[in-house]
């Protein structure tokens, strides 16, 4: 039992990064039907040290009931390593019947997580989608690296090679987990024989 539970905590921790390889590039949007959303408007592309500018409408019913709008954001570097989440309060604007948001992206980040949070009058929240950044929408650097892949109209690949020349196939972070998981099945197994 203890060899299954080792194996299957092994295989979750690989695969967010074999997700992510997979998708390398590939912008996602946040599905919206059956949500308060009306629409979410991004740029197609970030770029370091640029203002990145989200733009969420409501629909008619949740602008008169009070609804206030939220995003949760994730910026990740080339490293492979992700900054802490930040969830950021959205304006609304007036003319344009619109919930908007700016951040200016990291040195060398290659792309962006995000979600919507939608705080009611009574003072619940939703989040959009439910399952977070694993769902939510990404936006990918004009200049990127993930794992052995890397990409962009902003830069060349000799540019990015030369910017991270420490750059492995696995981020930092998953090899170690990789690593640690090993080793703890290792010594079950040791324990177990």
């Amino acid at each position: 039992m203890r060899r299954l539970l080792t194996l299957t905590l092994a295989l979750s921790l690989c695969l967010p990064v074999a997700i992510a390889a997979e998708n390398s590039g590939v912008n996602r949007t946040i599905e919206v039907d059956g949500t308060p959303i009306d629409s979410i408007h991004t740029p197609d592309v970030s770029t370091d040290g640029d203002n990145f500018t989200i733009w969420v409408s409501l629909s008619d019913e949740a602008n008169g009931n009070g609804t206030t709008v939220e995003w949760t954001v994730q910026q990740c570097i080339n490293s492979g390593v992700c900054n802490p989440p930040e969830r950021i309060s959205m304006n609304y604007t007036e003319d344009r019947s619109k919930w908007t948001s700016t951040i200016t992206p990291v040195d060398t980040h290659s792309y962006i997580n995000y979600d919507i949070v939608l705080i009611y009058a009574d003072g619940e929240d939703e989040k959009v989608p439910e399952g977070g950044f694993s769902e939510g929408g990404k936006v990918w650097s004009d200049c990127w690296v993930s794992g052995e892949e890397s990409g962009g109209e902003g830069c060349s690949v000799d540019s990015i090679i030369a910017s991270d020349p420490g750059e492995t196939s696995l981020p930092a972070p998953a090899l170690v987990s990789t690593i640690l998981v090993g080793l703890s099945a290792a010594l079950i197994a040791k324990r177990d024989d």
